[in-house]
């Protein structure tokens, strides 16, 4: 697959070193890189992205195109799909020290010359900056304070009413995943959400409460350095899930508590999707501006194929969403969720 790339000349290509033509390549809201962070008063690359700035626009259509896509396939580890999950290559004692107290990684091994940078103990905010300094260019987020205002009025308002109207389904819900097998009926994860913070993630539970026990391979997450093109986050055949899950799963029921996270403020209802501390490490430097804005419940990978993304593609969607983040763009994007749910699109 064609990656896209943002040489120093200004010249936009794609990882064939053709020209794109699509708008969305440059960022409404600015890209920084280089002698940028060297001229500017800030600390990192990070303060930068977080920082107020801008906003702007870009057509939906051309946001979520993917380049050499001429359908969907399921992803099933039957034909080839790897799940995020399972090892790639080799894992470093880095990563390991990274995350150290915050997700539990059980992996070891030789160490990794990805990441020369991170110290034992560091933080992962500080393991971000030390990556971030490293990135040929990084698009950024929209600041500006009255789409913040506006955006979180927003999610509030809505994780309100749709909690409200939701609180019988998800009482039922609750019930059946207790009587489908042992354990609690809400799952809480580590993840991470804006400028590196890491938050506890709450669904419905659709596995099994002894899935890492029984499938320690599948928690590994070990991956190459170039997070391979058969890479999922998710397989329609995963042994882990529970009958009630998989059900749960295909009509996304599952994810109704992750609105008691838009109202805590970790997650907003559009952004990049929260992702583990244990795979965020093995982003590219440029694919961190995934985290200079709030992730969320749903977002441009979420519209343009959901599961049936591999990593790479579904990072490419995020980094396109930060590039263009609007209000506009937000309210597209909640609406055409509407359909991908109703009609069950990439969900398994």
């Amino acid at each position: 697959m064609g990656e896209e790339t943002m040489p120093h000349t200004g010249a936009v290509t794609d990882g064939a070193g053709n020209g794109a033509g699509s708008s969305w390549v440059k960022g409404f809201h600015g890209t920084v890189g280089g002698l940028t962070l060297k001229e500017s008063p800030f600390a990192s690359v990070r303060e930068i992205a977080l920082s107020r700035r801008s906003t702007g626009f870009g057509r939906i259509d051309a946001l979520t195109e993917l380049p050499r896509r001429p359908g969907w396939v399921t992803p099933t580890g039957a034909n080839g799909a790897v799940h995020a999950g399972i090892g790639l290559g080799d894992t470093g004692t880095e990563a390991d020290s990274v995350l150290g107290g915050v997700s539990g990684s059980e992996s070891t091994g030789p160490a990794r010359q990805e990441f020369p940078n991170v110290g034992s103990g560091e933080s992962l905010a500080a393991f971000l900056d030390g990556r971030l300094a490293d990135a040929p260019y990084l698009y950024l987020p929209n600041r500006g304070r009255a789409y913040a205002i506006t955006k979180r009025l927003i999610d509030l308002i809505g994780a309100t009413v749709l909690l409200v109207v939701g609180a019988p389904v998800m009482i039922v819900l609750a019930i059946l995943i207790r009587l489908d097998s042992p354990g609690p009926a809400i799952f809480r994860q580590t993840r991470v959400t804006r400028g590196g913070r890491t938050f506890t993630f709450f669904k419905f539970r659709t596995m099994y409460v002894d899935a890492r026990e029984r499938f320690p391979e599948l928690y590994q997450y070990r991956l190459s350095a170039d997070l391979r093109d058969n890479t999922y986050y998710k397989l329609a055949d995963d042994p882990r899930n529970t009958k009630v899950g998989r059900w749960l799963r295909r009509t996304t029921l599952d994810e109704l508590p992750n609105l008691f996270n838009v109202l805590l403020g970790d997650l907003s209802l559009v952004g990049p999707r929260p992702d583990l501390p244990e795979l965020v490490v093995f982003y590219r430097p440029e694919e961190l501006a995934c985290l200079f804005t709030k992730a969320g419940l749903t977002g441009l990978a979420q519209v343009a194929g959901r599961s049936f993304l591999t990593i790479r593609e579904r990072l490419t969607l995020d980094m396109r969403y930060v590039a263009q983040q609007t209000l506009m763009l937000d309210l597209r994007i909640l609406w055409r969720t509407v359909i991908v749910v109703v009609l069950g699109r990439g969900a398994f």
